[in-house]
């Protein structure tokens, strides 16, 4: 028998219903702007009606309806769309990440500027031409030492801009790991919550929003994979390894590596694997400290100890006003523990090696003329340039420098030909022929075959080269390069 208080109950339950309806549009309205916020949606649904078939039923002429009920509260979100967003994100922040940086060494260039180190070098050699043509002037030399010193300066300074440049993205390297171990551990304690609210029939949307936005903070720090297979886990992989599993999370750490100038190397704390990256900022700040840094500080390098080197080799053999000769104009720091070359590479205490970054030959060669011999160069990592009786020494020049072995080979003012270093740690390794066009053609070895070859592992190496050879410098010869003593305290000793 129907109830006198069916309606009133039907009315208050419609009342409830749309009363929570209400609730979560103004959840929805005070929630307009809050980052990472989806909005909810009531899905409403009838009430159960009053008589179910069955053998109790009271004769009727039909169910009576007892209203409306709220069946769920979902989210607004399309996950197929979110995925797909997350793979995108880790690219964007990787490609704007590494621009940002790229514009910061941009910046310390200024080229074309009257600041930048081409301006400077320009007028530098024009000092010597303004010397060459009035060498009996004083004026003329301090020009030259002026501008030597504003070329050193200069060069002083773009080292330094982008050395801190490389120091600052250490420190954003460390924030960012930092900030990788509090996400995962934040995602991790969500799946928990998350996970115990399901257990009790709920809908936890507003967790679910934390959480997918920490996962899209966390896209934009390095690319991820998302896994929802299971029902019960949520699983978040970074190259394939899971960084969270449901409550449980692994967590990355840093490890400074010697052969990277101390710099940090990421791996996984639990293994100490390296963390492969393929996207994502974190990917963006190892490349750009790693590569593009390292490259403008290697090709800074390369420029200034050639320029070292052949400035050095023009102004010994020249004389100052003074009538001195055989005095260096930029200052030379050998990184051996001798005049020949040997050094400790291992940094055991024992001289181990023979530290060469350039060997110029005795004799006269001319690019044009045919070798007349045949036989094989062997160089760094064991590459080898064959040579045959027809080819020049232009030829020659051409294959080893094409050779990918990280020496040049060129024929200097003098008409020697000179073999030098062409790698950011400023040494042969190996050099050896197996004939006679290294040996008493151009005269840059002592010897032929692999008895005479030179290899820096070995020490006292320097008895099998020219005796014309420059010592490698110590590391970074961009951050220390400076004028000699003999130029500083004498102008009259410019050659």
């Amino acid at each position: 028998m129907e109830s006198t208080f069916a309606g009133i109950e039907l009315g208050k339950r419609g009342l409830i219903t749309h009363q929570a309806a209400l609730h979560v549009t103004g959840h929805n309205v005070a929630n307009a702007e809050t980052e990472g916020y989806s909005r909810q949606q009531v899905t409403l649904e009838v009430f159960d009606p009053l008589y179910i078939p069955g053998l109790t039923r009271e004769l009727t002429p039909g169910q009576i309806g007892q209203g409306v009920q709220v069946e769920k509260i979902l989210r607004a979100r399309d996950m197929l769309l979110e995925d797909r967003i997350l793979s995108e994100s880790n690219g964007l922040s990787y490609w704007k990440g590494l621009n940002d940086w790229i514009y910061q060494v941009e910046l310390v260039h200024n080229e074309p500027t009257d600041k930048s180190i081409m301006h400077v070098l320009d007028k530098f050699w024009s000092a010597w031409q303004e010397l060459a043509n009035n060498p009996e002037e004083v004026g003329t030399r301090e020009a030259v030492r002026e501008y030597g010193g504003a070329l050193a300066y200069h060069i002083n300074s773009t080292y330094g801009a982008l050395k801190a440049i490389r120091d600052n993205i250490e420190k954003t390297i460390e924030v960012r790991v930092e900030e990788i171990n509090t996400i995962a551990k934040q995602i991790a304690h969500l799946n928990g919550e998350i996970l115990r609210s399901e257990a009790a029939g709920d809908n936890p949307n507003d967790l679910w929003d934390k959480r997918d936005l920490l996962v899209e903070k966390l896209a934009g720090y390095v690319d991820i994979h998302i896994g929802r297979s299971d029902r019960d886990e949520f699983f978040v992989y970074i190259g394939g390894k899971h960084l969270v599993q449901g409550k449980h999370f692994e967590q990355l750490a840093l490890r400074k590596n010697p052969e990277n100038e101390g710099y940090s190397d990421v791996l996984w704390k639990e293994d100490d694997s390296f963390l492969k990256l393929k996207l994502g900022e974190l990917k963006a700040l190892l490349d750009a400290r790693d590569i593009e840094l390292k490259e403008q500080i290697d090709a800074l390098d390369t420029f200034t100890v050639n320029l070292i080197d052949m400035v050095n080799g023009i102004h010994r053999r020249g004389f100052g006003l003074n009538l001195r000769t055989g005095l260096d104009f930029f200052e030379e720091l050998p990184i051996s523990v001798n005049l020949l070359g040997d050094h400790d590479f291992n940094r055991d205490g024992l001289v181990d090696g023979t530290a060469i970054f350039r060997i110029t030959g005795t004799q006269n060669v001319n690019p044009d003329d045919v070798v007349g011999l045949a036989g094989t160069i062997t160089l760094n990592n064991g590459i080898t340039v064959e040579y045959t009786d027809t080819d020049t020494v232009a030829d020659m020049i051409t294959r080893v420098n094409n050779s990918g072995a990280d020496v040049k080979l060129y024929v200097n003012s003098d008409g020697r030909l000179v073999v030098r270093s062409d790698t950011p740690n400023f040494y042969i390794s190996h050099l050896e022929d197996s004939e006679n066009f290294l040996v008493q053609y151009s005269g840059i070895l002592r010897g032929s075959g692999q008895a005479a070859a030179f290899d820096y592992s070995q020490s006292e190496m320097a008895q099998n080269i020219s005796e014309d050879f420059m010592v490698m410098q110590k590391l970074h010869p961009s951050s220390w390069i400076q004028l000699s003593d003999g130029i500083m305290n004498e102008v009259e000793s410019i050659a």
